[in-house]
């Protein structure tokens, strides 16, 4: 049946299937105050597809939120 369906029909519901836990998982990132700007900017980086010197946009992610968190540490 799944591979009688066309191909945009069945992207279409794997992508409504991920709304729930995406949105659960920002939820859970975002609860903590002090943590919040780090996983903001964690999300934008890591999902804007930034590649620097062949390394993608994941690992830059996780180094700008790790980056703020540190700096924000260093502040208090």
């Amino acid at each position: 049946m799944v591979q009688a369906a066309p191909p945009l029909l069945i992207e279409t519901v794997a992508g409504l299937a991920l709304l729930g836990p995406l949105a659960a998982s920002l939820k859970n990132a975002l609860d903590d105050e002090d943590m919040r700007e780090a996983a903001v900017v964690t999300f934008i980086v890591a999902a804007s597809g930034l590649t620097i010197a062949g390394v993608g946009g994941a690992f830059w992610g996780l180094v700008t939120g790790g980056a703020i968190l540190v700096l924000k540490r260093l502040k208090a």
